[in-house]
Parts: structure tokens; C-alpha cells; sequence
């Protein structure tokens, strides 16, 4: 008995060390970082192959570039041990690997193969447009946020909670550890932000019209808790509160709200219910 709490407590403490190291590997500050190495990297081949410097100041320069590839071999490496799948990796960063090949000793030796080092401004392209990405992302939430800004009606707890949610999908999609089931209800919810179906249309009910977002939303939370770890989707939220207690306390609360007949025109439209 002791020995399988030991088993249980350790596999706890190892996947919460996988938790904090996936979230370190897509964090903001991280991606800047090594966009800023790759073009770094980038920069010393540049001097490298033209020959613009010799003797000590190229053993540097070729130090320095051997230094950046060893990082790079560590952080790749790091998101090989936190994905959940060694085949869903390789499917993300092969290129990625190919472009680390000369810290390799045989590959050293074969100068010409140093020019797989420029795949990384293939991964900086990719990188830039997921940061892009990112900053979209804001934008949208921001919207959102000036949408309800100024609300004190009657359903003000459950209006301000959809800024968050539209933040907490927003990261959960971001998430490695999302399997694709649970994906597919996650943006069906975010979906429901821009399809032409609404329920409570922003036009006629103001701030009140995110009722039917924030309902979507918490339902849609409901049933990921049965499919996701609590620890995944508790770091996904960076809101008030627990999410767990906000779903207990505010989605019976919106489904007296929309009724019966709303949820089951939402669900059906978004194709979540066979009914």
C-alpha cells in the first residue's frame, strides 16, 4: 500500500514538474528569446561562410554558434520529455532537429552541411506568425473587455466572466496536453463568438447580449473537467476564483437565464447535441 501511494505522489510531483516546464516552453518571453537566437545564429553563419573575420575572432564567432546550436538541442529536447507523444513531436520540429545536425562531431567535419543551419529562419517564420497570433488574440479580448466595461446590471458576474473564458479557450488550444476531442468543443465555443447565430444579439441586449458566450463557455468547461486533468485546465484560467466553483455557481444561474429551449438552439446550432 505504501508503495503504490509512493508510485501515485511521485507521478503527481513529475507531472506537475511537466506542467510548470510547458508552460515555461510557451511562454511570450521564451518564444522572444529564441526568435532573438535563431536570428543571432543566423547572423554568425552570415560571417562565418563569407570568411569577413579570421584567426581568434572566427574560433569566437564559430564558438558562439556551436553554443546557440547546444541551446537549442536543450530546448528542443525539453519539448520532447512535455509532449505527449514522441510521433506528434517529430511531426512539429524534424526541421528543427535537422537544423541542430553540426553540433554533431561527424557533421563538423563535413563543413558544406553547416547550411542546414539556415532551416531556423524557417522555425523564426513559424514563431513570428504564432506571436502575431498571439497579439490578435489581445486584440480580441480587448474588445470584449471595452464590450462590458461599463455593465452593472443584474447579470454583471456572470457578463464579466467572458473576457477570461475567451482567454482561458485561447490557451487551453495552446496546450499540448488538449487531446483533439476535447479541441473540437473548445473551438466550437470560441466559434460561437462570430458565427451569425446568436442567441441574445449585442445589438438589442448591450452587454447582456454575452450571456449566451459565457453559457456556451462554462457548459463547454463542464464537460472538459470529465476529459482533462484538473491540474490543465486550472492553469488555463487566469481569472477570479476557482473555475471549478465558477461552473458549479454560475452555470445553473445561466441556463435558468437562456432556458431550456435557448441551450438546446445553441447546442444543436453548434452541432454539440443530436437532439
Amino acid at each position: 500500500m505504501k508503495k503504490t501511494i509512493d508510485k501515485v505522489i511521485k507521478k503527481a510531483r513529475r507531472n506537475k514538474f511537466r506542467s510548470l516546464l510547458d508552460r515555461l516552453m510557451r511562454h511570450t518571453v521564451t518564444d522572444m528569446l529564441i526568435m532573438i537566437l535563431i536570428i543571432i545564429s543566423v547572423l554568425l553563419f552570415a560571417v562565418e561562410a563569407y570568411g569577413l573575420v579570421n584567426g581568434q575572432a572566427l574560433k569566437t564567432i564559430e564558438a558562439a554558434g556551436m553554443a546557440i546550436t547546444l541551446f537549442f538541442v536543450v530546448e528542443l529536447s525539453i519539448r520532447w520529455y512535455i509532449s505527449p507523444s514522441t510521433r506528434r513531436h517529430f511531426q512539429e520540429f524534424w526541421l528543427d532537429w535537422l537544423a541542430v545536425l553540426p553540433v554533431l562531431r561527424p557533421f563538423r567535419i563535413l563543413r558544406i552541411l553547416r547550411i542546414i543551419r539556415l532551416l531556423r529562419l524557417y522555425r523564426f517564420g513559424a514563431m513570428a506568425q504564432r506571436f502575431i497570433a498571439k497579439t490578435d488574440k489581445f486584440k480580441f479580448e480587448e474588445i470584449l473587455r471595452n464590450e462590458i466595461v461599463h455593465y452593472r446590471g443584474k447579470f454583471a458576474d456572470q457578463v464579466w466572466l467572458v473576457p477570461d473564458l475567451y482567454r482561458m479557450f485561447s490557451n487551453l488550444l495552446e496546450d499540448s496536453r488538449v487531446d483533439l476531442d476535447s479541441r473540437h468543443l473548445i473551438t466550437a465555443a470560441l466559434a460561437y463568438f462570430i458565427t451569425p447565430f446568436d442567441l441574445f444579439p449585442e445589438e438589442l441586449y448591450g452587454a447582456e447580449g454575452y450571456l449566451d458566450q459565457a453559457f456556451i463557455c462554462l457548459w463547454v468547461i463542464s464537460c472538459l473537467q470529465d476529459e482533462l486533468p484538473a491540474h490543465v485546465i486550472a492553469e488555463a484560467w487566469e481569472g477570479e476564483g476557482e473555475i471549478s466553483d465558477i461552473v458549479l455557481t454560475e452555470l445553473p444561474t445561466l441556463k435558468e437565464t437562456i432556458s431550456l429551449e435557448g441551450e438546446g438552439q445553441i447546442l444543436r446550432y453548434l452541432g454539440l447535441t443530436q437532439k
